[in-house]
């Protein structure tokens, strides 16, 4: 059974490091029921714990372990504040500071004045991993530590396995997108063959950065040294010895003093090609290091001065060895014409040739020595969901579309982003047909910004927003139409549940309807009639369930109902087999998503399908009829119209006019322009036509029974000059022609009988 703990502290024989556990009951519980799938299977939230140290005590609850290895319930998870206390245990210990993963950035603890105590609060937000906690403190003048790592587990995603695979996921389109720096939490991965960024150099150089200056340190102070011979030119006088070689060459110069003999001396020299080897080691990692160390502390804006202490006394290290008279009788290096013994066996050569090949190396997903940073799991999961959806749309639009991406274009420096925005945009084209594109962080701009939307032809006209992916989807059968659907990941799950399964919070689906609302169509120029751009917005979120039971769910059935909704989306539904091909576990939840972008991607009657189910404004309706521009109603009026005053229509001097109440709509009625009245069905009786000016409901009675008629708002009045030209006034427009007497109206495309 899983044991909740209430007070988790290590301990040596100097000081206590004490962590207060209550706040965090509620995770525990929530990993237990997202992750432990068999009860007697309790490995997902059980931590390990570790130190180096021989007299450190782990202490949960009262149960004391004294072991440098263990394994117990998992003490620390991510987004929970942990109160923590470390005080001293004898009266000559004074408390310094304390590090986590290696510094102390962003940790929210203090130190009293005179050493008592170090108190604070710690959250990891959403970093995951394994982590580090070091406390210094001073006993009799001499520095010591209390050192022990852990983990910090999530309580949404089995971070052992579901992390891996989403860095193993990102890590297989963006390169090193998945690392960062700073970070409180790490992973351990092994090095294999590769190219080293500045990020993996700087990670392990940091780690073995004593190693390298305690070889270099030991190779100056005793080098190795090689045989080497000189030639040289003395005078008698100055030979030591005299060569056999320049006897006979002396007997016939002897009595000239300022003779030169030539002679080969034999010396040890410094100048060998292990040391030019370690000379040029010591230049190279100097220059990196300053390059790395200026991005840290200028761009990456890093005001711990712990941090910028080491990082300047690492400098000054670097720079001091660099000038050492050791190197100014060392030549340079051009490189090794041979294995040599010296760099594999000899004390100093040894260590700093096996640093160097460690810090070319790159790395797998293997655990092992070396740590790497990873960014905070929210923003991995971001990245991930929006590879996820790429990927489903590549696998249904199929191989033989052309791919076309640019979000491997990552930004230079230290750490690696993806860019937001068309940048980041794949897209997916057959033959001419572009049939969709997928967006990354696509930015809206507000009204009057420079920026162009990253979402073509389209505005906010108030505030900028940002939806984590945009798809985009044409038809081949249907070019003038893009339809447009947002997704939101979301790393995160609501306090409540409904129907007794995971939901996503409900900020996140508010965010939907926001990004419905406030994403407008503008056209190419941005200046046409504004429309509704985004179809519908739904939340990617971890949550934990069967495709059974998200068919069930309340979020699945709005999204078919009102399109904003949710879909759980977790690693390890699909693999890939040997051919390549995208696989989708069938009982997954995660299925029901491919085929919904699979039903949107090969719907041919999309279109007609969204008029139905689009929910008007109360009191209106849409239409399916083709759109007209500047229609003429052309009304044959008898004398029993309901229009009160058939005069003031024959003189111009109208303002208003009403339709019947069961006119058949089969056009847009914002689209009438004119209104020409014509009496007795006969041209004859035309006076002239109206403008409208606008088109409005109204209630009216007829045979004591209420309707809601529509009563056309007639400006000015343009008199008849002759028949012929109205008659060419008509020709280019659609008219229709109503009759009162039995309400019958048809529709006449450019055609109209006269008497």
């Amino acid at each position: 059974m899983i044991k909740r703990i209430a007070i988790f502290e290590v301990r040596n024989t100097d000081v206590s490091f004490r962590v207060s556990c209550q706040n965090y009951a509620s995770h525990l519980k929530a990993a237990v029921k997202n992750l432990v799938k068999d009860d007697n299977d309790d490995t997902c939230v059980l931590s390990k714990y570790s130190t180096d140290q021989d007299d450190v005590k782990f202490i949960f609850d009262k149960d004391e372990i004294k072991e440098k290895v263990i394994e117990k319930t998992a003490v620390f998870f991510e987004n929970t504040d942990y109160p923590l206390r470390v005080i001293p245990l004898q009266k000559k210990v004074k408390i310094l500071n304390m590090e986590i993963a290696g510094h102390s950035s962003g940790t929210a603890v203090e130190t009293t004045d005179e050493g008592s105590l170090l108190y604070g609060m710690v959250n990891f937000h959403n970093q995951v991993g394994k982590t580090d906690f070091k406390v210094t403190y001073q006993k009799d003048g001499v520095i010591n530590h209390l050192h022990f790592k852990t983990e910090v587990l999530s309580y949404k995603l089995d971070y052992r396995n579901d992390l891996k695979l989403i860095i193993k996921d990102i890590e297989e389109e963006y390169s090193m997108l998945s690392y960062s720096f700073l970070k409180k939490t790490y992973l351990a991965f092994k090095e294999k063959n590769g190219s080293s960024t500045d990020l993996i150099w700087w990670q392990i150089f940091s780690q073995h950065f004593d190693v390298i200056i305690n070889a270099i340190k030991t190779i100056i102070n005793n080098p190795k040294r090689r045989l080497k011979s000189e030639t040289r030119f003395e005078r008698s006088e100055r030979l030591r010895v005299l060569p056999s070689y320049v006897e006979n060459e002396y007997s016939i110069f002897k009595d000239e003093i300022h003779h030169l003999y030539r002679t080969d001396e034999m010396f040890l020299s410094k100048d060998t090609v292990e040391n030019r080897f370690l000379k040029y080691a010591v230049k190279e990692l100097h220059r990196r290091f300053s390059v790395i160390r200026e991005h840290i502390t200028y761009s990456l804006k890093v005001k711990d001065e712990d941090i910028s202490d080491k990082l300047s006394l690492m400098d000054e290290q670097l720079s001091h060895l660099g000038s050492h008279p050791f190197f100014r009788q060392i030549g340079q290096f051009k490189g090794f014409t041979q294995d040599s013994l010296v760099m594999k066996r000899a004390r100093g050569y040894s260590e700093i040739y096996k640093e160097w090949l460690l810090l070319q190396c790159g790395y797998e997903l293997e655990e092992s020595i070396n740590n790497l940073e990873v960014k905070d799991i929210s923003d991995l999961y971001e990245i991930w969901c929006f590879i996820k959806v790429k990927n489903m749309v590549h696998k249904i639009v199929g191989d033989n579309a052309v791919v076309k991406s640019s979000g491997k274009e990552l930004t230079s420096g230290f750490i690696k982003q993806l860019v937001y925005g068309s940048q980041s945009e794949v897209t997916f084209s057959e033959g001419n047909i572009e049939l969709a594109t997928i967006t990354y962080n696509a930015q809206v701009e507000k009204e009057d910004d420079d920026i162009t939307s990253a979402i073509a032809e389209t505005s906010t006209f108030t505030t900028i927003q940002r939806p984590d992916i945009v798809l985009r989807l044409s038809k081949r059968n249907d070019n003038d139409v893009v339809y447009t659907y947002l997704f939101d990941a979301k790393y995160r799950l609501s306090d409540r549940r409904i129907d007794y399964i995971d939901v996503p919070p409900q900020d996140a689906i508010n965010q939907m309807h926001r990004y419905r609302d406030a994403i407008y169509y503008t056209g190419s120029d941005g200046n046409q009639e504004i429309k509704k751009e985004v179809i519908g917005g739904y939340v990617l979120y971890p949550g934990n369930f069967t495709r059974e039971e998200y068919e069930n769910s309340y979020y699945h059935r709005s999204v078919k109902r009102v399109g904003i909704g949710a879909f759980p989306l977790r690693p390890g539904s699909t693999s890939v087999d040997k051919e390549g091909n995208i696989l989708i576990d069938p009982s997954s939840s995660e299925i029901l998503l491919y085929e919904t972008i699979e039903k949107w991607l090969n719907n041919s009657n999309r279109k007609n399908e969204l008029l139905k189910k689009s929910i008007p404004q109360k009191g209106l309706y849409y239409s399916d009829a083709k759109s007209v521009d500047n229609v003429l109603l052309t009304s044959v009026l008898s004398t029993d119209s309901p229009s009160p005053d058939i005069d003031s229509l024959k003189t111009g001097l109208a303002n208003s006019y009403m339709l019947p109440a069961n006119f058949p709509i089969e056009f847009n009625l914002n689209e009438i322009k004119y209104f020409a009245p014509i009496f007795r069905n006969s041209i004859k009786t035309f006076y002239g036509y109206y403008i409208v000016d606008s088109i409005i409901p109204k209630q009216i009675q007829r045979n004591h029974i209420s309707y809601i008629g529509i009563e056309l708002k007639l400006s000015s009045f343009v008199n008849a000059v002759n028949r012929t030209s109205f008659a060419s006034f008509l020709g280019g427009y659609k008219q229709i022609v109503v009759s009162f007497d039995d309400f019958d109206t048809m529709l006449f495309d450019n055609k109209l009988e006269f008497d």
